[in-house]
């Protein structure tokens, strides 16, 4: 079934922090951010490209923007190390959220979620603790109006 990941929660800690058993990318992604995922158990991550042509072993999400899980954190390091992306480039997730094959179609039609076109600019430039109020501000009209409502009352 369809999968992702929590975009907006920042967990507050850096790699660095969580004690990793491999030194080797602990130290090249030692400052890069953690982020709240979602609720099941895997570890997941996203990789801006920008002009980067397609990178093999990674599926691309949106153009520029790719996923991998831990099985491609090796590769993923490899990349820094060649100079072909920084660890600025990535945005790493603990956890994630999964939904049975049709589950997540009727949470969208019953309103559970909103649907926004994505930008990698939208996700790497700023402070992800305000991406969610942004989005419904860029998306305009209703949810414009939504992104102003208190958090309590949702």
């Amino acid at each position: 079934g369809p999968f992702g990941v929590v975009i907006n929660r920042p967990h507050h800690k850096k790699i660095k922090h969580m004690k990793p058993n491999n030194l080797d990318l602990a130290n090249t992604f030692a400052d890069c951010s953690l982020h709240v995922g979602g609720p099941l158990e895997a570890s997941m991550f996203l990789m801006k490209t920008g002009e980067t042509p397609k990178i093999p072993g990674f599926e691309e999400v949106i153009p520029g923007l790719y996923f991998g899980a831990r099985n491609s954190l090796d590769e993923a390091m490899g990349l820094v190390k060649k100079g072909v992306l920084k660890p600025e480039d990535f945005r790493f997730f603990v956890g994630y959220s999964g939904w049975q094959f049709d589950q997540l179609r009727e949470e969208i039609k019953s309103k559970y979620w909103h649907v926004a076109a994505c930008s990698t600019n939208l996700l790497f430039d700023g402070s992800s603790e305000g991406l969610w109020e942004e989005t419904l501000q860029l998306m305009g009209g209703q949810y414009s109006v939504l992104s102003r409502k208190p958090t309590k009352d949702m």
